[in-house]
């Protein structure tokens, strides 16, 4: 009998355990087109951009870049249907220019970036072209933060960049960070509106041959909120599990019991 108590309590334990690693763990997740991260997960995406050269206040920077990676899964591997691709278009307003100093830095304002999922991989970087063909997926203003480290610190704005030789389009060299803030698109459902994107960016001067003169790299990162836990009836497994693990506990209690 006191073997069965602790093979009962061991099975409790064990359903319980379940249970709760089934509502923990969340697998990848199809979203539009898109496998992401599950609920409650960071979804990372790597891409590689091109842009414009802005160089002074109320210039406009903007450009275009294609995802090449979503956590693991590389190339098209994030793709529901094979072959697709995931573009984006962006653009900001220089606000503040600094090209004094070791460091050059610029601060941009009004900004927006749009995704967009297009069944047909047309997309090139070095002509600029076929970025925004697709479905809208997902649609981003940027949203306005305070820098309070680095060399933009006390900035207001939506992308700081720092780096060298600002001036010179040939030389140039930098990185960027901002925040973005999502307005609407196919997956705006899934990761929530008006949840928050941040980005990093590196940029230097692109191949002569392209069309836009600065080609670099960005980085995006983005939670969709945790599933609410249900309010309607259980269903059968979990009312299995818990079931099970009650009836373990039930059977340890009386275990205890000296007669």
């Amino acid at each position: 009998m006191k073997h069965m108590t602790k093979s009962l309590a061991v099975a409790a334990i064990g359903a319980v355990l379940a249970l709760s690693a089934s509502h923990a763990q969340a697998a990848p997740t199809p979203v539009a087109g898109v496998i992401v991260g599950g609920p409650g997960e960071t979804t990372f995406k790597f891409s590689n951009l091109t842009e414009t050269f802005p160089s002074g206040v109320g210039d406009v920077l903007s450009g275009f870049g294609r995802v090449s990676q979503i956590n693991q899964l590389f190339g098209d591997d994030f793709c529901v249907n094979t072959g697709c691709e995931l573009t984006y278009a962006f653009n900001f307003t220089v606000s503040q220019i600094n090209l004094g100093g070791t460091l050059n830095t610029t601060v941009f304002t009004d900004g927006a970036a749009n995704f967009f999922l297009d069944d047909t991989a047309d997309s090139d970087l070095a002509t600029a072209s076929g970025f925004t063909d697709g479905t809208p997926w997902l649609n981003t203003v940027g949203f306005t933060t305070t820098e309070t480290s680095g060399p933009n610190a006390g900035a207001t704005g939506q992308l700081f960049s720092a780096g060298t030789q600002f001036a010179d389009v040939t030389q140039i060299i930098g990185n960027g960070n901002g925040v973005l803030q999502i307005t609407g698109g196919a997956a705006a459902g899934y990761f929530g509106i008006d949840n928050l994107i941040t980005f990093s960016s590196s940029f230097q001067s692109a191949i002569e041959a392209w069309t836009l003169p600065l080609a670099g790299t960005a980085e995006l990162q983005v939670v969709a909120p945790q599933v609410p836990p249900p309010t309607g009836v259980p269903e059968p497994a979990t009312i299995a599990l818990l079931g099970v693990g009650l009836l373990g506990l039930g059977v340890m209690k009386r275990g205890r019991v000296k007669v």
